[in-house]
């Protein structure tokens, strides 16, 4: 015989504990929703940075080594530094070779190095990434920022808005020659990859995420 203590839940209370159950179910919903939301926001805005920082440090760490050119063997000739009358006439030089030098900006960058000390910058085999451009170029219907050595370009980052490179004298006015550039900046801008539908750039009036990142190079090889 059942005692009446032991008798089941009501209609009443089942439906009750239900709702509560549906109430707690939608809160953890929610909050695993902009959770979600948060993460794919971090991820984009991280992988934005990282790129523009990966390019940055590579442009930074190559262009700071425009001019270098000590032989390995005293007996050999160093290659000269590059000046405005020896860029035109298409004499090899090492520094910067870039077609404008101006502060106001150009959207590329060219310099020479003689990295391995042979008194040559020949661009082949020999001389390995002693020739080098940077620029803005569109590949696969995406903008990339490319690496030119010797003659050969290839991707750096992808989803590339715009490059500019800005030359500068000691007195950061604009150089009157090539070998008085002391200090050359860089300013890169880059878009996410993906959209971001529940954002939208002020600037841009577009779902990406923009990102400008700039940096000043100085050219220690150019000042003695």
């Amino acid at each position: 015989m059942m005692d009446a203590n032991d008798r089941g839940f009501s209609l009443i209370e089942l439906l009750i504990a239900a709702a509560v159950g549906l109430i707690v179910l939608a809160a953890v919903s929610a909050l695993f929703s902009v959770q979600s939301k948060h993460f794919a926001e971090s991820e984009i805005i991280a992988e934005l940075h990282q790129n523009a920082r990966i390019a940055m440090d590579m442009m930074v760490r190559e262009i700071s080594m425009a001019g270098y050119n000590q032989p390995t063997n005293p007996a050999t000739t160093p290659v000269p530094r590059c000046t405005n009358a020896l860029v035109t006439a298409g004499t090899s030089c090492v520094g910067i070779t870039t077609t404008g030098i101006t502060n106001a900006g150009t959207d590329n960058i060219r310099f020479s190095t003689d990295l391995n000390g042979n008194g040559a910058i020949t661009a082949n085999s020999s001389n390995p990434n002693e020739n080098i451009v940077y620029d803005v170029y569109t590949t696969d219907g995406v903008q990339a920022l490319g690496r030119t050595s010797n003659g050969t370009r290839n991707p750096v980052i992808d989803h590339v808005e715009s490059l500019n490179f800005k030359y500068m004298a000691e007195d950061g006015s604009d150089p009157t020659d090539r070998m008085d550039i002391r200090r050359v900046k860089i300013e890169i801008r880059v878009r996410s990859s993906r959209q971001d539908p529940s954002y939208t750039d002020a600037t841009y009036g577009d779902h990406y995420r923009h990102y400008t990142l700039s940096s000043f190079v100085f050219l220690r090889n150019l000042a003695f």
